[in-house]
């Protein structure tokens, strides 16, 4: 398996108790597949997600377990390790594009922040790869859409700029936090087809977070449900 969670329990320490968030969840998402994670509000999906991009190094979470990533144990990674891995080898997609990005840098400038995950690269050679990077998701106008800042696009727009910077590296594991919760209905599909493309197109591993069974349906080809942090069915 390219990517597996063995035993994972999540806790976090708050006035002498410790909050279970997950409790000893295990699954697998094999190389270039899509596995789906499906629960209410709540339930750890989106903390196992955090988790897994080294978000949770606080000293109030305790972490018992494996996440086995092309068989080395991530889960403790310093943090300077996780920047190794994180927007390169692994990258996120976010439910709400607009919050996802830095508000006061231009689009251009947090390409370049990513681009460099990959390589070091002058900020023209960043501006131009990010530009082709844009045309391949029918983005007619990259060079404006760099110049801008995230208020001024709109939420699909945000969204088609947010899985292009996820996958510009060709990451081996996306993780996709409800990627179209926050969109309009009649452009969500077309998000989530990008999305599907493009992982396909780099046989790219998919944890898809979600609680709509539509889209589970369609893109993914295992899913498990998480309660109060089990998963109780798959």
């Amino acid at each position: 398996m390219f990517i597996r969670d063995k035993n994972l329990s999540i806790g976090f320490h708050s006035q002498g108790k410790t909050i279970s968030a997950v409790n000893s969840i295990s699954f697998n998402i094999p190389k270039g597949k899509t596995v789906a994670i499906v629960g209410e509000s709540g339930s750890g999906k989106s903390v196992t997600t955090k988790l897994i991009l080294g978000l949770l190094n606080q000293k109030n979470v305790s972490k018992k377990g494996k996440i086995l990533f092309n068989n080395r144990n991530i889960l403790n990674l310093s943090q300077n390790e996780f920047k190794k891995i994180r927007g390169n080898n692994i990258a996120i997609i976010f439910q709400d594009p607009i919050a996802a990005l830095n508000p006061v840098f231009k689009i251009k400038d947090q390409f370049y922040e990513v681009n460099l995950n990959s390589k070091k690269m002058s900020k023209k050679d960043s501006f131009i790869r990010a530009c082709k990077a844009l045309e391949k998701v029918s983005i007619r106008d990259p060079e404006r859409i760099l110049e801008s800042y995230p208020f001024q696009l709109s939420g699909g727009l945000a969204q088609r700029v947010v899985i292009t910077m996820a996958m510009i590296n060709k990451p081996e594991l996306l993780l996709a936090d409800e990627p179209s919760t926050a969109l309009d209905v009649t452009i969500q599909n077309q998000a989530l087809d990008l999305m599907d493309d493009l992982t396909k197109e780099t046989n790219t591993a998919v944890l898809l977070i979600t609680h709509n069974m539509g889209v589970v349906r369609k893109f993914a080809e295992k899913v498990y449900v998480i309660y109060r942090g089990v998963i109780v069915e798959e």
